[in-house]
């Protein structure tokens, strides 16, 4: 699971994959970055940042990736073939500025590359049903529509 390194904290996500994991709802381990939480997880092996080296084994060890609806967090998952849940930051949580990752989550849902979660309470059946999709992974099309989009939203490489 990785929340990026966003300013704002996540703890909607941090907390409930931590409860979810310590109540046995998630048996597989998981291992969490947490960026800028302020809750640190009990239940699971966590880092707030690691390097890219640090990054990308995660990335290759893991069967699904649960993520916030960054673009690097998302990219890097496509292009490691996992199984995807994007749970979007949140204004009204006061997780980001604004509620932009709404949008790259939904494309993201729409083109079949993902599972999208608003409300965190939904987390395990999302996991469940992303592990049985049939073909993670994207391909080269649709990372040039990310590309594309964060570009439209003046997002530069």
């Amino acid at each position: 699971m990785t929340v990026g390194t966003h300013k704002d904290p996540f703890d909607r996500l941090v907390r409930k994959v931590d409860e979810l994991v310590g109540n046995g709802l998630i048996k597989d381990k998981v291992v969490m970055q947490i960026g800028n939480a302020t809750h640190e997880p009990k239940n699971c092996e966590f880092y707030r940042f690691v390097n890219s080296e640090k990054f990308d084994e995660l990335y290759r060890t893991a069967d699904v990736i649960i993520c916030h609806a960054g673009a690097g967090s998302i990219i890097n998952a496509l292009k490691n073939n996992k199984h995807l849940v994007i749970v979007p930051r949140l204004k009204k949580f006061h997780e980001h500025t604004d509620d932009h990752q709404l949008d790259l989550a939904g494309v993201m849902e729409t083109d079949g590359k993902a599972v999208c979660v608003i409300d965190v309470e939904k987390l395990p059946q999302a996991v469940q049903k992303a592990s049985s999709s049939s073909v993670p992974g994207a391909s080269k099309l649709l990372e040039r529509k990310i590309s594309e989009y964060l570009e439209s939203l003046g997002v530069r490489k």
